[in-house]
């Protein structure tokens, strides 16, 4: 009778120290899991933003992109000729289509183009700004 009770003390010991095991295991799992950086395989938060990887060299540059809801490409720029090219991956047909393609050399010469508040409206608030700041700095 004795060896039972012995043997029944071991097995409970021992299933405990099993769970005790489990419930460590799990909670490592669980904090390596819920790392900022955590597995690839887990999904993003949609308002999350996750920061595209570009890649590039001797003068062509590749960048990952959303183009809409559903639809995955990237964009490549070409910054010897001062081209941008648009290019999207569709995995029905598992083809990469030329979207649109645009010469951006004399887009950089632009300064005022569909913006708001206007480059000079700018320049007066920071003028401004400036001397506010070199008031104060006189004045102490």
């Amino acid at each position: 009778m004795e060896r039972r009770t012995v043997r029944s003390s071991r097995s409970t010991s021992f299933t405990i120290a099993l769970y005790a095991n489990a419930a460590a295991l799990g909670l490592i799992g669980l904090a390596l899991l819920s790392k900022n950086n955590g597995p690839a395989f887990l999904p993003a938060a949609m308002a999350q933003q996750v920061p595209q990887p570009i890649a590039g060299g001797a003068g062509l540059f590749l960048m990952p992109g959303q183009l809409s809801a559903n639809g995955w490409g990237c964009y490549v720029m070409d910054v010897d000729r001062q081209t941008i090219m648009a290019y999207q991956y569709l995995p029905g047909e598992r083809k990469l289509n030329l979207m649109a393609a645009r010469d951006f050399t004399y887009d950089r010469r632009l300064r005022n183009f569909n913006t708001f508040p206007e480059p000079g409206e700018i320049k007066k608030l920071t003028d401004a700004d400036e001397g506010k700041q070199d008031k104060t700095k006189a004045g102490q």
